[in-house]
């Protein structure tokens, strides 16, 4: 089976894409924080621009219909975003991206992937079907951890 989309690396080019992508989520999942959200864009283009070498844009055709960034922190890959367009959610868009950043994580040594998500965001799904393991909620996030072969069976991946 052929994939509707291709997955590539980010330029600094698609930083706009992130900026629309970030924004429509504040609006759609935390809309409280929007206010808050555009106060600290100066931390979000560095951060951005920090993130580039760990950033993901996935196309369809030419055109941007998600992406995904991680960061380093510790030991560990933590899935800093993660982003499909509206019209395009529900087809797998979501599972591919994560599917890269485990894959991207790992292939940069990464034995620890960890996310957080709103206990309320409709994604939780996508972690929680791809195996990523409840570990605890911290000021309104819901956490998880990414097993490894190396935990379960004592085998690595």
């Amino acid at each position: 089976m052929t994939s509707l989309y291709s997955i590539r690396r980010a330029r600094p080019t698609d930083l706009p894409t992130i900026y629309l992508g970030e924004l429509d989520y504040i609006r759609q999942i935390e809309p409280q924080q929007e206010t808050r959200w555009a106060g600290g864009m100066q931390f979000h283009l560095k951060q951005w621009t920090n993130d580039l070498d760990r950033m993901f844009i996935a196309e369809s055709g030419d055109t941007p219909v998600g992406y995904f960034f991680w960061e380093v922190h510790g030991e560990a890959a933590v899935l800093a975003s993660i982003y499909v367009v509206p019209d395009r959610r529900g087809n797998g868009l979501g599972r591919q991206l994560l599917t890269q950043f485990i894959a991207d994580a790992r292939a940069q040594g990464f034995g620890t992937l960890t996310l957080g998500v709103k206990a309320d965001n409709p994604a939780r799904r996508l972690y929680e079907n791809a195996g990523f393991r409840y570990t605890h909620d911290e000021q309104g996030y819901r956490h998880y951890v990414y097993p490894t072969a190396e935990r379960i069976t004592g085998a690595e991946v």
